[in-house]
């Protein structure tokens, strides 16, 4: 995959509507001049797309009209659904205004203001600004309340597809809305989903954003989540990675407007040979800004986690509260987790702190549940359970509770299997 050839391809065959045409091109070409990133970058060097490189990736196939359709009734609430980067059915009763496909609405005025706006120029971000072919559009004017969440599911079932998801959130001054992304590998073979996230919160708008990545158990996921945060707004993100042989996801935040709050709590569990990767940067910007990061990495077998939580507060944003929780659990001696919370303070009146620690499942724990008859593999599962629970708030708050728990239950009991630790 290293000649330019899969890629203009690519673009040769999207029937742009309009005005995207010039910038997609102006973006491939931005992607061309740089290359995929390589671990010789700083921000790289624990993660190697190398294997992703080697393979041989094609733009997906039309749409089949026997492709598989997951149950719309077992997402609880509107549902935009995308397999192999077309929309393939929807669920959703909003207004078309308010929740539909970036392809129908790429001339409206939001699409328009700020796609491509808002994520930065990075690599891969140029790549998929150039390639995306649809993606969820959701618009939520003044003061709109929407109290059930907005489902985004990009769907991927063809082996070495390359697929390009793109998601634009708007939410002028004093919208709500709860919006949950769900990438779900339908194949065991290899393929390559490099998905880019926009989200947009005017004065007082408030948004719940959840991040659930279960890619196929070969597939590569790399994507950035980009987020500007206007006066007295509110981010309330929850990423959650369970499966993907290799998982990078990046979150910038820019705290743009006074009194903004940030919220991000994740998860990752890297298990077998899976090396997940979680890049952070919250930049506080504004005055009277608050800013909470809460990370918990699990690590088994031969897998990796790896956490970079980067947290910037200009001069200009005084009393700037910011706090980040790094915790990492291993499960194997041959497992690995690289923890780097960091603060990088110009301002001088200021609540700033962060803590990492890494361990092992506790031993005592562990012998105070055998000891009243609980078996050694269920004692384990209930210790990562509880592990976990401490950033699934947000899962209580949006009562989506039934419908992630199954699907993190289910990843977990894959690394039940009690294994010595040294």
């Amino acid at each position: 995959m290293t000649a330019d050839t899969p890629f203009i391809e690519a673009l040769r065959r999207i029937e742009v509507p309009g005005w995207p045409a010039g910038q997609r091109g102006a973006a491939l070409d931005r992607f061309l001049t740089t290359g995929m990133p390589s671990t010789r970058l700083e921000a790289w060097k624990h993660t190697s797309l190398e294997a992703l490189e080697r393979l041989v990736l094609h733009s997906p196939n039309a749409l089949a009209g026997e492709s598989v359709c997951p149950d719309i009734a077992a997402y609880p609430g509107h549902a935009l659904m995308f397999q192999n980067g077309q929309l393939s059915c929807h669920g959703t009763y909003l207004a078309k205004q308010i929740a539909g496909t970036l392809n129908h609405l790429a001339d409206t005025q939001p699409v328009h203001r700020y796609l491509g706006k808002v994520a930065d120029d990075t690599a891969l971000a140029s790549l998929n600004l150039a390639l995306w072919q649809d993606g969820a559009r959701v618009y939520l004017p003044a003061d709109e309340h929407v109290s059930l969440p907005i489902f985004a599911l990009y769907g991927a079932a063809e082996a070495e597809a390359m697929l390009y998801p793109r998601t634009l959130a708007v939410l002028e001054h004093g919208a709500e809305a709860t919006l949950v992304e769900h990438y779900l590998g339908q194949t065991g073979q290899p393929y390559w989903q490099d998905a880019v996230t926009e989200i947009v919160l005017e004065d007082g708008a408030r948004l719940t954003h959840l991040k659930v990545i279960e890619e196929g158990a070969a597939a590569s996921h790399t994507s950035l989540t980009a987020v500007r945060l206007g006066r007295d707004s509110e981010y309330r993100a929850l990423h959650i990675g369970l499966d993907g042989a290799l998982v990078r996801h990046e979150i910038t935040v820019d705290m743009a407007g006074p009194g903004a709050t940030t919220q991000i709590n994740a998860f990752d569990l890297a298990d077998g040979h899976r090396h997940a990767d979680l890049h952070l940067r919250v930049n506080h910007r504004a005055p009277s800004g608050t800013s909470r990061i809460a990370y918990r990495g699990m690590a088994d077998d031969h897998g990796r986690a790896v956490f970079d939580g980067h947290v910037v507060v200009d001069r200009a944003a005084q009393q700037t509260d910011a706090r980040q929780s790094c915790r990492g659990l291993l499960l194997s001696a041959k497992a690995e987790i690289d923890a780097m919370p960091r603060l990088e303070i110009y301002a001088d009146d200021v609540k700033c702190g962060h803590g990492a620690s890494i361990g092992n499942l506790d031993r005592d724990a562990l012998f105070y549940l055998q000891s009243r008859g609980i078996d050694l593999a269920l004692a384990r599962r209930m210790l990562m359970q509880g592990f976990a629970a401490e950033v699934l708030g947000l899962v209580e708050h949006t009562h989506l509770r039934d419908w992630l728990m199954p699907r993190l239950l289910a990843a977990m009991a894959r690394s039940t299997v009690p294994e010595p630790m040294p």
